[in-house]
């Protein structure tokens, strides 16, 4: 008997139903997953308790680059009269900038939700709880068996200790993309990449924008020359930046007043906590799980290289368990999954997984960072080309940055860094190459089309080569 009409949601399940798959989660782990699984000729259903698309499409990189590229066209209308283009003044209308985020982010939720219609994918609507290796209830609906459970419970912020999101004063990056205005300042603890995105953001926006980061350096996943050029480059936009700083407290006060651990009171309209987030898979297991051999670890799930639990026919990917916490990797994980599950035998590697931050300038990379590869790997050579360099890039008017070839004495590509414009595009490029395994020296013989800005990565590898054509 088939517990919903139409393959479409359901609030009420016959417990006899048993699928191939049942998925728990449907961001782009989860969905992608289920859409993957079920173009293998497998029953499946996914389980959601809030929205179709998980953070990413609701709370994270969807809405977020929405915004970013509204920002991204106020400043190329602001500095049209560079290129001859006289366009007058130019003015924010924040509330437009709500809605195109907000039609974006519907347009591809019912996107996604048809995708899972037309595949006969069931869409179940409640909090899932694992009872046994083939058990699922749902919450409001009943019981459901599966033969393989992948779980995709995403991730949940972080939250800090001493100071308290209070939705309204202190906002998490959930919050901040439902802000009805631009605050006049801001100042925001945590100088990671979603930090910085929304310091590029705001700072775009007009508001003053201030940075408080614990390490040494912000977005300390990335090298250490790229952290110091983003550095440079916000300050000239003139956000403030405290780095090896910690926040100690927040007065509600009007304007809020931010203590530091090294005595600086900073006033600011709003504050924005974005320290990271967490696996979200707690609910979930519930009682008894570890019993099933389904355990965590500081929060995330316990797999092996195939993504497998302790129970053999129980999966889990995504953010909920270790590496990146990337909505692409995510996906990479739940096709990984579905083929370990149709009987393939595939391994977890996330060396080229790329890591992408829209930051203005843009900054991506796969591989090891320059510190990693020499910590690493004897032999190391390096070779950079930059931005200015580029006609394209100049006649754009986005000369900063640079792109760096990380590789060994023999060719062999261990990472690549772009800083500039289109880097999170560009990147996609050195992701095939590292994947394929291609000798640097081979690569660097590819024809770039004349003029683009990729030619920046052709002339890096040159440079890497020893036989430099534009650079010095």
């Amino acid at each position: 008997m088939n517990p919903v009409n139409d393959h479409s949601e359901s609030s009420a399940l016959d417990k006899t139903c048993r699928y191939d798959l049942a998925i728990i989660g449907s961001g782009p782990g989860g969905y992608v997953a289920g859409l993957y699984a079920s173009r293998h000729k497998l029953k499946v259903c996914v389980i959601e308790k809030d929205l179709v698309g998980g953070t990413c499409l609701n709370r994270g990189c969807i809405p977020t680059k929405s915004f970013l590229y509204s920002a991204s066209v106020l400043k190329t209308v602001r500095n049209a009269g560079l290129y001859g283009v006289d366009v007058g003044a130019s003015t924010i209308n924040f509330q437009k900038m709500i809605s195109r985020k907000d039609e974006a982010v519907l347009r591809l939720r019912t996107g996604i939700e048809t995708l899972l219609r037309a595949n006969k994918i069931d869409l179940l609507r409640g909090e899932a709880r694992i009872l046994g290796t083939d058990k699922i209830e749902v919450q409001g609906s009943g019981e459901i068996s599966a033969k393989n459970i992948i779980i995709a419970a995403g991730s949940k912020i972080t939250e800090m200790a001493n100071i308290k999101i209070d939705h309204t004063n202190i906002l998490s990056s959930d919050d901040i993309l439902n802000i009805n205005t631009v605050p006049a300042s801001l100042t925001i603890i945590g100088g990671g990449v979603i930090g910085c995105e929304f310091a590029s953001l705001f700072s775009a926006l007009g508001s003053k924008v201030t940075i408080i980061e614990f390490t040494d350096r912000l977005i300390p996943t990335q090298s250490r020359e790229a952290s110091r050029k983003l550095e440079t480059i916000l300050k000239k936009k003139g956000i403030t930046v405290f780095v090896s700083t910690k926040a100690e407290s927040v007065e509600l006060s009007r304007p809020l007043k931010i203590k530091t651990g090294s005595g600086e009171i900073i006033e600011a309209d709003k504050v924005l906590v974005s320290i990271g987030r967490s696996p979200a898979a707690g609910s979930i297991l519930g009682q008894g799980s570890d019993k099933i051999g389904v355990e965590a670890n500081n929060g995330a799930i316990v797999v092996d290289g195939k993504l497998r639990t302790g129970a053999k026919n129980i999966y889990a990917i995504g953010d909920c368990v270790a590496g990146p916490m990337l909505a692409h990797k995510a996906s990479y994980d739940g096709i990984l999954a579905c083929d370990n599950i149709l009987g393939k035998n595939r391994q977890v590697d996330y060396s080229t997984v790329p890591n992408c931050i829209w930051t203005d300038p843009e900054i991506a990379s796969v591989g090891l960072t320059e510190e990693e590869a020499k910590a690493r790997c004897p032999g190391v050579k390096i070779a950079k080309f930059p931005y200015l360099a580029s006609g394209k890039a100049f006649l754009m008017g986005k000369t900063e940055g640079f792109v760096k070839v990380i590789g060994d004495e023999d060719g062999k590509l261990l990472g690549f860094e772009i800083f500039g414009e289109g880097a999170c595009e560009l990147i996609g490029e050195a992701v095939l190459a590292k994947k394929s395994g291609i000798n640097i020296k081979d690569w660097a013989l590819a024809v770039h089309a004349h003029p683009t800005v990729s030619e920046v990565t052709q002339e890096a590898l040159q440079a890497f080569c020893g036989t430099p054509i534009h650079g010095l």
